[in-house]
């Protein structure tokens, strides 16, 4: 029996589920004709109308080789549309098995050979290795993936799938290294591969029946990662960064799984030192440069090359500041009107300095996390605050709060994992964003900012001569206290991720910053949603792909709720009402069939 249920869930693709369909219709067409014919050959009892009787007969086997025919056309043709247009019918009430037309307009435009592999058990398939209960869920769900991953064929002949079980087809695990039953394999190959790096590819995991409903999201951002241009990648590595051979061996400390994950995410990973030109210049073919924690301060040259590369080049530089090291970045932040503060943070009682972050502002890269309700484990960090003065030059660059500590977080002076006298509980920026402003929008900045300045001004003053206080201290209140309306928002102006929404981010700089390193690290990447914080944020600087019109498919299931008084009704009508008016129905027309019998006769 396993056998031949092994042999009946081997059924090829959905075109050929459709032509079986067909040949079955047109058998039982065929059939159904001939049996008419005899009926109807049968029925004609009079002797006398022979020469009728076979003109009868040879127009009736006409009109059935002229309807075989015709139905036989049209199933030729609706086969032929079903293999060649593959249109697809979704009749779920939220679209479930269907691509929205953003994401539709996304796929449509690949250019490059997409290999999709699914490792997932067949629905009656069984293995002595498996986990039961984990099988079971993904054998549950692998019917509605094979319907949503056979769309891509339809929408573009790019794209190739396949499914494999992970638990029993061994052989054809080889070339796609560690794998396990449960994860979705998007690839593409390479222009030019470095040995065993030949494919650009991204994995998805998808285990249970609630995570096909961000599917769709999942499947856009893994191919457009995979398909966009190779781009390069330097990781400075002169100022103590984790990236450099100091590092390497502290198994804890190096960030080898984001490196190692950079290179299958179609990035060219480099790094930067004294050959490549570094600290005067940074090199012409850098798309994104790294800044993993430095522990000793940048030289003005280097400062002046790392700012240069941001305003005239419009580069994107993705930083994470080490609290314990002497460069706190003071010198870019100013720029955006923020300042770097070393903290400590504790939030999690009994462990100090380990922050679980589950505050994300909306933007295109929280957008990519599947997993933020986990949020980011981030130790040893610590935060933004506004500057309560601005430079001279005033703000060069546009600030966006991406990720905050949330209002548990605890300014932990002592540093001892729990809020003593003295020590408030705080909710602080751990990441931004920071972009170049355009020239239209800067000028604007500055009448801003001028009118802002002046105002401000004149308000001290009255205020000065109404209070005793004076504006100093009031100053300082506002910065112990976070609700205060001197404190320089985060939100406000910078409430959304970009003012100017048609800039192109090739016309614009870019940079992510967050307040810690640690959280990249081989020791605490794997934890939470660290990892994806991380890729989303480093591929986002070279995309302008926003996730928001494709929204999650939840399903809804309505559910009836029935007093007492509807139940009983509905006992009444089922147990009495309904099969009583059956057994009425039955006599009446039993009582009318025998009168008009006995009429007959």
């Amino acid at each position: 029996m396993e056998e031949l249920a092994l042999k009946s869930n081997s059924i090829g693709s959905g075109n050929e589920r459709i032509r079986e369909i067909l040949l079955v219709l047109l058998v039982l067409c065929a059939i159904g004709f001939l049996i008419l014919t005899l009926l109807k050959e049968l029925g004609k009892d009079s002797a006398g109308a022979q020469s009728v009787l076979k003109t009868s007969k040879q127009a009736l086997v006409r009109y059935f080789i002229m309807n075989l025919a015709i139905v036989f056309v049209a199933l030729v043709i609706v086969n032929y549309i079903s293999v060649m247009r593959n249109h697809n019918f979704d009749l779920s009430s939220k679209g479930q098995y269907s691509f929205s037309p953003t994401a539709v307009k996304i796929l449509k435009n690949v250019d490059k050979e997409v290999e999709v592999i699914a490792f997932y058990p067949r629905p009656l398939e069984n293995s002595p290795s498996s986990d039961k209960a984990n099988s079971f869920s993904l054998r549950r769900i692998r019917p509605d993936l094979e319907i949503y991953l056979d769309q891509l064929k339809s929408l573009s002949p790019q794209f190739k799938t396949r499914f494999i079980n992970a638990d029993v087809e061994l052989d054809d695990l080889a070339e796609f290294g560690q794998v396990s039953n449960g994860t979705i394999l998007f690839r593409t190959k390479k222009p030019f591969a470095e040995s065993g790096k030949q494919y650009a590819e991204q994995r998805l995991s998808i285990r249970e029946k609630g995570d096909l409903e961000d599917l769709e999201r999942k499947i856009v951002q893994a191919v457009v990662n995979i398909t966009t241009e190779e781009k390069n990648i330097y990781f400075t590595q002169s100022n103590g960064e984790r990236f450099s051979s100091i590092f390497q061996n502290l198994p804890n400390e190096k960030i080898g799984i984001l490196s190692n994950s950079l290179s299958f995410l179609n990035f060219k990973v480099k790094g930067l030192g004294i050959a490549e030109g570094w600290p005067s210049r940074i090199p012409e073919n850098t798309d994104v440069l790294i800044i993993a924690g430095p522990t000793v301060a940048f030289s003005k040259e280097a400062q002046t090359a790392i700012l240069d590369f941001i305003e005239k080049k419009k580069g994107k530089i993705f930083v994470t500041i080490d609290p314990k090291g002497t460069e706190n970045f003071n010198w870019l932040l100013e720029k955006s009107g923020y300042e770097f503060a070393k903290g400590p943070l504790s939030q999690v009682q009994g462990q100090a300095g380990m922050i679980l972050a589950k505050s994300f502002r909306k933007h295109p890269i929280e957008e990519a996390l599947s997993r933020k309700d986990m949020g980011a484990v981030f130790p040893f960090a610590g935060y933004f605050v506004p500057r309560t003065t601005l430079e001279p030059g005033g703000k060069n660059l546009e600030a966006f709060p991406l990720m905050e500590s949330g209002g548990e977080s605890i300014l932990d002076k002592n540093n001892n994992g729990k809020q003593d006298n003295g020590e408030e509980r705080r909710n602080v920026i751990l990441g931004m964003i920071l972009k170049t402003i355009p020239k239209v929008q800067k000028e604007e900045t500055k009448q801003n900012s001028a009118t802002g300045l002046s105002e401000l001004q004149q308000g001290s003053t009255e205020q000065k001569k109404d209070s005793p206080i004076g504006l100093a201290d009031s100053k300082q209140d506002s910065q112990n206290n976070p609700n205060s309306p001197l404190t320089p928002s985060p939100k406000g102006e910078n409430e959304t991720p970009s003012k100017n929404k048609d800039t192109d981010s090739k016309e614009e700089g870019r940079i992510v910053i967050f307040s810690g390193t640690s959280w990249i690290t081989d020791q605490f990447i794997s934890y939470g949603t660290n990892y994806e914080l991380a890729t989303s944020s480093i591929t986002w600087m070279y995309q302008d792909l926003s996730l928001s019109s494709i929204q999650p498919k939840k399903e809804e299931v309505n559910t009836a709720s029935l007093t007492e008084v509807q139940k009983r009704v509905v006992w009444i009508l089922g147990m009495f009402i309904f099969p009583g008016l059956i057994a009425f129905v039955s006599s009446v027309a039993l009582i009318q069939k025998r009168k008009r019998e006995g009429e007959e006769s």
